[in-house]
């Protein structure tokens, strides 16, 4: 079983997109997956409302983090697919932790989540594009972390930052994540911007930088406005989703879960 992070602490850089389309796939794949929102904006509980019509938890996830247990907070919505809804409340998750001390208020996420990880193949964290205690939770908690560069100058400075974060965090945690590597996402083929700082990105990471990238398409958007849809006779569907599955597969093999 493998806790998933994708990240960098930039917003808007497709982190969300990346972590609903994982579960997606992985759970389609025959893996049982829950994905933990722990955004206060929920939006990948917003894409998957689309998907799958109303998900109301027994207890929110914020309630359920003040108790023993996250349990209350699960929704099915397909044969290996669960989901923890993201909630507004969880903005008030850094405050509840003060009490604590430093150290171990990073720790709780962890030790909330370890009882789940019998029951799933993979548990993916989505978080918001911030530095807080609430991250660093998310971090501690994960077992592989990949951090998403949208082919934009602020992007990359903000890949270089997260990195120095993570080994941070990793050396005050004697932590054992391991970070994947770095997948370069919604690249145009087109902007020479984009080119540039791809190349650029090769040079400074070689082979941390994922084979395959991620390329923009219009269809991804529609699928979180709409819902995802698999339509095997639709070509932009089909290309959309063979574009994520390449990259899912090169994950899995850089996990040593090549099936």
């Amino acid at each position: 079983m493998s806790t998933l992070l994708f990240y960098n602490f930039k917003g808007g850089v497709g982190k969300t997109t990346i972590s609903v389309l994982a579960a997606d796939y992985f759970s389609r794949s025959g893996k049982k997956v829950l994905l933990i929102d722990l955004d206060a904006q929920a939006s990948a509980t917003l894409f998957f409302k689309n998907s799958y019509g109303d998900i109301t938890p027994k207890r929110s996830l914020f309630n359920s983090l003040q108790k023993e247990s996250l349990q209350p907070s699960i929704c099915h919505l397909d044969k290996n697919l669960d989901l923890i809804p993201g909630d507004w409340d969880m903005s008030l998750w850094n405050q509840s932790l003060e009490k604590l001390p430093q150290h171990d208020r990073n720790l709780v996420l962890k030790e909330f989540i370890s009882p789940l990880k019998e029951k799933y193949d993979f548990i993916i964290l989505d978080v918001p594009p911030t530095l807080s205690t609430l991250v660093n939770n998310a971090v501690l908690a994960s077992d592989y972390i990949v951090l998403v560069l949208q082919t934009q100058s602020s992007s990359y400075e903000g890949v270089l930052r997260t990195a120095q974060y993570l080994s941070q965090l990793r050396n005050d945690y004697d932590a054992n994540f391991k970070l994947l590597g770095i997948v370069l996402y919604l690249v145009s083929k087109r902007a020479n911007s984009d080119t540039s700082i791809a190349d650029e990105a090769r040079k400074t990471f070689g082979e941390a930088i994922f084979a395959n990238s991620i390329y923009h398409r219009e269809r991804v958007k529609r699928w979180a406005n709409e819902g995802l849809t698999h339509k095997q006779n639709d070509v932009h569907d089909s290309r959309t989703h063979e574009m994520y599955t390449l990259f899912f597969k090169e994950l899995l093999y850089r996990i040593g879960d090549e099936k």
